[in-house]
């Protein structure tokens, strides 16, 4: 069985990012999982995010910290939902794992196609996203981690976009 809940990724600045009133009602389960360069702070939290979903969720950080903010509801290490958002802006969503996704939602009648954008137009936001936050990142390689099947886990996807917005280093052998 895998890992069902979000992974969120912040910048705390000098604090830990479970420390920001946004995330009292959940920061109990917050599990740190990793800080980077320039204060930035990715945490685990099994299980769903709050009702409001990782949309609202992602809004409500980066108005808070005043830096871009990203999350992934991640399905049985299948799949996830992406949510990003900067400070005061709009905020966006993609997928990783785009076939198993489907396969979660053959018993809704919504396609894949009209709840998240084809991975290029996703891309086109995530760089947008990671030039909010400071850095440089190539749409052509955040699409293919965007149209890419988890190799076994969507943990790993989401490690390697995290790399391809410049957050982290790649995994070896990507």
């Amino acid at each position: 069985m895998g890992f069902w809940g979000y992974l969120l990724l912040g910048r705390g600045g000098d604090r830990a990012l479970a420390e920001c009133p946004v995330l009292a009602a959940s920061r109990e389960h917050l599990i740190p999982a990793g800080t980077f360069a320039g204060g930035w702070q990715l945490w685990r939290h099994p299980g769903p995010p709050e009702p409001a979903g990782v949309d609202a969720l992602v809004r409500a950080l980066a108005d808070e910290t005043g830096a871009p903010a990203l999350a992934a509801y991640v399905m049985e290490s299948d799949c996830a939902v992406v949510g990003g958002a900067h400070p005061g802006g709009a905020s966006w969503s993609a997928c990783l794992g785009r076939t198993p996704l489907a396969r979660y939602m053959a018993d809704t009648e919504l396609g894949l196609d009209e709840l998240f954008p084809t991975p290029e137009a996703a891309a086109a936001d995530c760089a947008a996203w990671a030039a909010e936050a400071g850095h440089a990142a190539d749409a052509a390689e955040l699409a293919g981690v965007l149209a890419a099947d988890p190799e076994p886990l969507v943990e790993n996807l989401f490690h390697e976009l995290l790399a391809r917005l410049g957050m982290v280093e790649p995994l070896a052998g990507r």
